[in-house]
């Protein structure tokens, strides 16, 4: 434990002078290989780090970045934010409504909540504050909706931390439908809270025969999710096959149907969907140094040790594991939580009686909270920037909107059906 807590110091200590996560990690790894280096010879730092990537499923995350980048890029964003807007402005705080529910609706094509922000973002922020909604609380709205995308399938947090620990990557999609549906539902309280308090505008309503056209114009796009989770269920593909599959799909609809992108615009797509995927592969890479030191160390047999010594119900033990999940999120993105330190949790929860699906869907909810959290908070400081509003006021109005999601975690944690009932619905 005194090894994997100086790693773990040195990277927390790296991360707070501002270097990016991968080379917090790396220099970390390195300052454990010189601190004990009886235990991790230089030449295996160096193996550990090929050793990371040694795992061909990686390639469904460069596959789902690859389909959320060329669906935003051919117009299927647009449609979704078009249905989202016809179905919920005519309430009162009616644009704040339709920002969380094109949030609902597109996190089911892009498994990223940075992909959703930046897509909706764009959009919605400035149609906001053209309809006198303050620039923070438009911002406060697209960062804590966003979060959606992280359990909404096709979620690429789930694919990571499917292929770092025993979960099934089919079971976390299915588990994640339900709370993902509620962080929404959750969400649109909240708005419609703060909306009637503070009198903010409701657009004219404009009929079925707008809600029935986006519909037809949108339908394309939201048989993604239809189409990702389906053949999962069925068995027809892996998850990278099926990766491929949805990318395949996006890039077929963008050219060939909705033909809003050129060939140009395909290309940046692939650059994107490349540089994010790449920053999540490095990552990994260098993950492999943690995962090696934990193992040599012992510290998930010691972890299991410590959890089964509490003598607590594996409700209780879920609840301790989000709280910890939770304060982590405020100084570590998601990734590297689900990388570093989900690996290490996992074994000794699931010794405990903590069932490994609903682990997953609580791990990630609660890293997604993390996102919309000082003082990483990646999604305060993307809407911030969007809006021109401080990210200390963006904070301030997102209060609301994180004491919903954190009640929703209580309510993922002490009641397992929400997570639970559709893997076991259809028995995969």
């Amino acid at each position: 434990m005194i090894e994997v807590g100086f790693v773990v110091a040195v990277m927390l200590v790296l991360l707070l002078v501002g270097l990016p996560v991968f080379f917090a990690m790396a220099l970390a790894a390195a300052a454990f290989a010189v601190a004990f280096a009886p235990i991790m010879p230089p030449v295996v730092l160096a193996q550990t780090f090929m050793k990371g990537l040694d795992n061909s499923a990686f390639t469904a995350i460069a596959y789902f970045f690859a389909a959320g980048t060329i669906m935003n890029a051919g117009g299927m964003s647009a449609r979704l934010l078009e249905l989202a807007r016809a179905l919920v402005a005519h309430i009162r705080g009616g644009l704040s409504h339709a920002n969380i529910a094109a949030s609902m609706v597109f996190a089911g094509v892009s498994g990223s909540a940075v992909a959703d922000a930046a897509a909706v973002g764009s959009v919605m922020i400035p149609a906001m504050k053209r309809d006198r909604y303050p620039g923070a609380y438009a911002a406060a709205v697209t960062a804590s909706s966003a979060t959606i995308g992280l359990l909404i399938p096709p979620s690429i947090p789930m694919v990571i931390y499917a292929l770092f620990t025993p979960a099934e990557v089919t079971k976390l999609f299915l588990a994640g439908v339900l709370p993902g549906l509620l962080m929404g539902v959750f969400l649109l309280f909240a708005s419609l809270y703060i909306a009637f308090r503070r009198g903010f505008p409701a657009q004219p309503w404009q009929g079925w025969g707008r809600v029935w056209r986006a519909l037809k114009r949108s339908f394309l796009a939201l048989l993604m999710p239809i189409l990702v989770v389906g053949g999962m269920v069925m068995g027809v593909a892996t998850v990278s096959e099926i990766g491929a599959l949805a990318a395949i799909y996006a890039a077929v609809v963008s050219l060939f149907v909705y033909r809003e992108t050129s060939l140009a615009g395909f290309w940046r797509a692939l650059v994107e969907a490349a540089t994010d995927s790449a920053k999540v592969l490095i990552i990994i890479a260098i993950s492999g140094a943690f995962v090696w030191i934990a193992a040599r160390t012992g510290v998930a047999n010691n972890l299991a040790m410590l959890i089964s010594g509490l003598d607590l119900p594996p409700a209780l033990i879920l609840a301790l594991i989000a709280v910890g999940f939770l304060l982590l999120g405020t100084v570590l993105e998601p990734i590297t939580l689900l990388i570093v330190v989900a690996p290490l949790i996992t074994p000794a929860a699931v010794l405990a009686g903590v069932d490994i699906t609903q682990l997953g869907v609580v791990v990630i909810l609660s890293a997604a909270i993390g996102l919309v959290t000082p003082p990483v908070g990646v999604l305060l400081f993307i809407t911030s920037a969007q809006a021109g509003a401080g990210v200390v006021a963006v904070t301030r109005e997102s209060l609301l909107f994180l004491l919903a999601l954190v009640l929703l975690l209580g309510a993922v944690v002490f009641w397992p059906a929400l997570t639970l009932l559709l893997p076991r619905l259809l028995a995969v």
